[in-house]
């Protein structure tokens, strides 16, 4: 029986013993045993699809100029040619030296430009970047590895893929990256960078990213919209992503971008996460124990958060100039969604600005139901219409979904943590739901640790290749000066770089400054809860009581590190960096002030609210 299943039996042994319905041992063990039902598995996902989807996921990117590297895209689309020849190379070498593969390709792609990249020029100036040179050594380093990834997938289908396939795949792929770079409402920006938020789960704890977030964007409220020096101009948030609650946080801070909305953004941070309760978020299937192991896939069904999603977002968040993305897991595939408010793929082109609005909100509601905990979301929003599936919380396979802000483009990134890089320590458990209960809390802390390392990882590696084909691009240039700052993009027409890395919390970490050829195109901060003596909240408890520490919590930990992520963000002016100056017990007070009255957070509301 697999573990999903024995995860049901596990959690219907500890109802049945809380509610005083005793289960003998032999029981569990019986059922364990018990051959499953026999079903029809879901068809996998062809072997086009697999390709589009990672022909996709290596060409999106930020660029200078999106619609010119849009066309380089679907022309590759439709001359995939030198990926099929270097796949077959890669073929060839398997098990050996395979440089010559990618030697070829770029030879290929430098004399003989291709699908409309411009050739290689004689002179740069770093002062004043063609927009164009730019994009296109990051377009031909992102095309680098389409055929390693291709190569890998036709392995693992025991070489059986027939050419045509994945020429159709790389097609299908290349023309759904050009169409959502088109779409997006935000671009790379040189001489700023492009700045990303990216939020883990964790429930009511979400209370102290919230606080941390709530914070940030009270310093660009006071700083935004401002000329220079006293302001900070346009800076933003381009990206918000988030599995679970960090998704709902990732909400507002769209909302927040969206203009005349944000106050309404910041007071909904602090109600949320300071004064909501389980019967404001979810109902509960009231019903017989043992159907838990049966028919019953939820114990909660969350009306109240579409509820408060409907009441919040507006449809001018599909157009601001800030992307949200919320990540999901389909349990039937096993695979990953991050639906995006200003990706095409993710919405049907026939669909009204409130049938879009209510797809979100649906993907969003797929990012934070917890297996066995909720009922699943049945479908995403898709160009097609719907994608059915079993839709869970991103958190089981992408806690804090940093990947999502690294393929799109993200230049600067600050990663808020509910929990630290490690689990927290425990007694020796006393039982076997005690060791259950431990086992469930470390698998859901590894894949949060190990995404932030492997996406420090893929960040460096894709702008390590952007730098190289930069370098060959420009053998011809003869002022060495110019070609070393412009493919450093050290420039003063590229964003600028501080001489030192933040610090960063994890033992694996490497850093964009280890490696000075890519630390002025990508950078990135962590900000852990840090271990301190404030209760937490479990499972689906919402307790104002304990989500108020925590959320002063996130405000006063942004604060002692205010200063940081200013440079982080290269957010500028005298009124960002007064704000930053503010003692820590006076911009905590200032949120305590706006916090409601706790009787109010709980009267005439029941502690257990039952699904009509």
């Amino acid at each position: 029986m697999n573990r999903s299943t024995t995860y049901l039996l596990c959690l219907s042994a500890l109802a049945a013993v809380s509610s005083g319905c005793f289960l003998r041992t032999g029981y569990l063990l019986d059922a364990l045993n018990t051959p499953g039902d026999p079903k029809a598995a879901p068809l996998p996902v062809p072997i086009q699809e697999r390709a589009a989807r990672l022909t996709r996921s290596h060409l999106v990117d930020a660029y200078a100029d999106p619609a010119e590297a849009a066309r380089w895209m679907s022309a590759l689309g439709n001359a995939p040619q030198p990926i099929l020849e270097q796949l077959g190379c890669l073929k060839q070498t398997a098990g050996g030296s395979n440089s010559a593969c990618y030697e070829q390709f770029l030879h290929t792609a430098l004399e003989t430009p291709l699908w409309g990249v411009p050739p290689r020029p004689t002179s740069v100036d770093p002062a004043r970047p063609a927009p164009g040179e730019v994009d296109a050594a990051r377009f031909l380093a992102n095309t680098l590895g389409i055929a390693a990834s291709l190569s890998a997938l036709r392995d693992a289908q025991g070489d059986t893929v027939p050419l045509q396939v994945l020429s159709r795949g790389i097609r299908e792929g290349a023309e759904s990256a050009a169409q959502y770079i088109s779409a997006r409402q935000w671009n790379r920006t040189l001489g700023r960078p492009s700045n990303a938020l990216v939020l883990s789960g964790g429930g009511a704890n979400g209370a102290f990213s919230a606080g941390a977030v709530w914070r940030l964007l009270g310093v660009l409220e006071q700083c935004r919209g401002k000329p220079a020096p006293e302001g900070c101009g346009d800076a933003r948030i381009d990206l918000a992503a988030g599995s679970s609650t960090g998704a709902l946080i990732s909400t507002l801070v769209d909302l927040f971008h969206t203009p005349g909305h944000e106050q309404a953004a910041r007071q909904l941070l602090i109600s949320n996460y300071t004064c909501s309760v389980e019967s404001d978020l979810y109902c509960v299937n009231s019903t017989w124990i043992w159907k838990i192991a049966s028919d019953l896939r939820g114990l909660v069904q969350f009306d109240g958060v579409y509820g408060k999603l409907r009441a919040a977002v507006v449809p001018e968040q599909l157009t601001n100039g800030t992307e949200l993305v919320a990540v999901s897991v389909d349990f039937d595939t096993g695979d990953v969604f991050g639906i995006s408010d200003q990706d095409p793929a993710n919405f049907d082109p026939n669909a009204t600005p409130q049938q879009r609005v209510e797809g979100l909100i649906n993907g969003v509601v797929a990012s934070i139901v917890e297996p066995v905990l909720a009922d699943p979301v049945p479908w995403l929003p898709s160009h097609t219409g719907r994608l059915q599936g079993s839709f869970y919380d991103g958190g089981v396979r992408s806690g804090l979904p940093l990947l999502q802000a690294v393929q799109r483009g993200a230049e600067r990134v600050l990663v808020i943590s509910t929990g630290g890089v490690e689990p927290s320590p425990e007694s020796p458990p006393d039982n076997a739901v005690s060791v259950l209960m431990r086992t469930i809390d470390l698998f859901v802390a590894q894949p949060r640790v190990g995404e932030v390392q492997q996406g420090e990882l893929a960040a460096v590696g894709r702008r390590f290749a952007e730098y190289n084909v930069c370098v060959e691009r420009l053998v011809n240039v003869t002022d060495a000066a110019s070609a070393n700052a412009f493919c450093r993009r050290t420039g003063t027409g590229f964003v600028s770089r501080e001489p030192g890395a933040l610090q960063a919390a994890t033992s694996m970490w490497l850093g964009s400054a280890r490696f000075d050829q890519v630390a002025s195109s990508w950078r990135s901060a962590w900000m852990f809860r840090p271990d301190s003596q404030l209760q937490t909240a479990s499972g689906y408890g919402f307790n104002p009581e304990v989500m108020r520490p925590l959320f002063k919590e996130g405000v006063k930990h942004f604060q002692l590190r205010c200063q940081e992520v200013l440079r982080l963000f290269e957010i500028q002016g005298s009124l960002a960096a007064a704000e930053c100056d503010k003692p820590v017990d006076t911009v905590v007070s200032e949120a305590e002030a706006r916090f409601a009255p706790l009787a109010q957070c709980t009267q005439g509301k029941p502690e257990q609210r039952s699904c009509e």
